[in-house]
Protein backbone atom coordinates (compact mmCIF):
# COMPACT_ATOMS: atom_id res chain seq x y z
CA UNK A 1 0.00 0.00 0.00
CA UNK A 2 0.81 3.47 -0.74
CA UNK A 3 3.31 5.11 2.29
CA UNK A 4 2.19 6.84 4.34
CA UNK A 5 -2.05 6.00 3.47
CA UNK A 6 -1.71 2.43 5.13
CA UNK A 7 -4.71 2.76 7.56
CA UNK A 8 -8.08 3.53 7.53
CA UNK A 9 -7.70 6.43 9.90
CA UNK A 10 -4.90 7.91 7.59
CA UNK A 11 -7.29 7.34 4.50
CA UNK A 12 -10.46 9.42 6.26
CA UNK A 13 -7.56 12.10 7.44
CA UNK A 14 -6.69 12.24 3.81
CA UNK A 15 -10.63 12.52 2.79
CA UNK A 16 -11.20 15.32 5.23
CA UNK A 17 -8.56 17.37 4.12
CA UNK A 18 -9.20 16.94 0.24
CA UNK A 19 -12.52 17.92 1.04
CA UNK A 20 -10.87 21.41 2.59
CA UNK A 21 -8.78 21.87 -0.39
CA UNK A 22 -12.01 21.56 -2.56
CA UNK A 23 -13.41 24.40 -0.45
CA UNK A 24 -10.42 26.20 -0.39
CA UNK A 25 -10.04 26.40 -4.63
CA UNK A 26 -13.77 26.60 -4.66
CA UNK A 27 -13.66 30.11 -3.12
CA UNK A 28 -10.15 31.34 -4.64
CA UNK A 29 -10.04 33.97 -7.51
CA UNK A 30 -7.44 33.59 -9.91
CA UNK A 31 -6.59 36.82 -12.63
CA UNK A 32 -4.81 35.62 -15.71
CA UNK A 33 -3.94 38.53 -18.71
CA UNK A 34 -3.29 38.60 -22.53
CA UNK A 35 0.15 38.83 -23.41
CA UNK A 36 0.18 42.69 -23.75
CA UNK A 37 -1.73 43.57 -20.66
CA UNK A 38 -4.55 45.11 -22.43
CA UNK A 39 -7.20 42.34 -21.73
CA UNK A 40 -7.54 40.66 -18.27
CA UNK A 41 -9.95 37.83 -16.59
CA UNK A 42 -10.90 36.61 -13.22
CA UNK A 43 -12.11 33.37 -13.02
CA UNK A 44 -13.47 31.83 -9.63
CA UNK A 45 -11.51 28.11 -8.26
CA UNK A 46 -15.14 26.26 -9.77
CA UNK A 47 -13.86 28.24 -13.49
CA UNK A 48 -16.92 30.57 -13.68
CA UNK A 49 -15.79 33.96 -15.15
CA UNK A 50 -16.21 36.30 -12.78
CA UNK A 51 -14.61 39.69 -13.98
CA UNK A 52 -13.05 40.64 -17.18
CA UNK A 53 -11.43 44.10 -18.50
CA UNK A 54 -10.65 45.47 -21.69
CA UNK A 55 -8.23 48.19 -22.10
CA UNK A 56 -10.47 50.99 -24.03
CA UNK A 57 -7.13 51.67 -25.70
CA UNK A 58 -7.23 47.96 -27.28
CA UNK A 59 -10.90 48.81 -28.40
CA UNK A 60 -9.30 51.98 -30.45
CA UNK A 61 -6.20 49.86 -31.66
CA UNK A 62 -7.23 46.27 -32.52
CA UNK A 63 -9.51 44.45 -34.17
CA UNK A 64 -12.41 42.50 -33.09
CA UNK A 65 -10.18 39.05 -34.24
CA UNK A 66 -7.43 40.71 -32.02
CA UNK A 67 -9.62 40.82 -29.46
CA UNK A 68 -11.18 38.08 -28.82
CA UNK A 69 -7.96 36.29 -29.48
CA UNK A 70 -6.61 38.41 -26.23
CA UNK A 71 -9.93 37.37 -24.26
CA UNK A 72 -9.06 33.78 -25.22
CA UNK A 73 -5.72 34.42 -23.24
CA UNK A 74 -6.65 36.10 -20.54
CA UNK A 75 -9.14 33.06 -19.48
CA UNK A 76 -7.01 30.25 -20.11
CA UNK A 77 -3.76 32.18 -18.52
CA UNK A 78 -6.57 32.38 -15.55
CA UNK A 79 -7.61 28.49 -15.83
CA UNK A 80 -3.79 27.86 -16.00
CA UNK A 81 -3.21 29.06 -13.05
CA UNK A 82 -6.02 27.56 -10.99
CA UNK A 83 -4.48 24.43 -12.33
CA UNK A 84 -1.12 24.95 -11.30
CA UNK A 85 -2.77 25.82 -7.99
CA UNK A 86 -5.10 22.69 -7.45
CA UNK A 87 -1.87 20.18 -8.58
CA UNK A 88 0.49 22.22 -6.02
CA UNK A 89 -2.49 21.60 -3.36
CA UNK A 90 -2.56 18.11 -4.10
CA UNK A 91 1.40 17.44 -4.36
CA UNK A 92 0.75 19.03 -0.95
CA UNK A 93 -1.28 16.64 0.38
CA UNK A 94 0.11 13.60 -0.83
CA UNK A 95 3.72 14.27 -0.07
CA UNK A 96 4.58 14.39 -4.02
CA UNK A 97 3.18 11.00 -4.48
CA UNK A 98 0.37 10.26 -7.39
CA UNK A 99 -2.19 8.62 -6.63
CA UNK A 100 -4.40 7.83 -9.46
CA UNK A 101 -7.80 9.79 -9.55
CA UNK A 102 -6.94 11.98 -7.04
CA UNK A 103 -6.62 15.47 -9.28
CA UNK A 104 -10.20 14.77 -10.78
CA UNK A 105 -11.63 15.39 -7.20
CA UNK A 106 -10.16 18.99 -7.23
CA UNK A 107 -11.60 19.97 -10.43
Amino acid sequence: MLKGLGDFGNLMRLQKEIKGVHKKIAGLTMEGSSSNGKVRAALSGEHRLTALTIDPDAMEDCGVRDIERMIIEAVNSAADKIKEFSESEIKRLTGGIEVPGLDGLLK
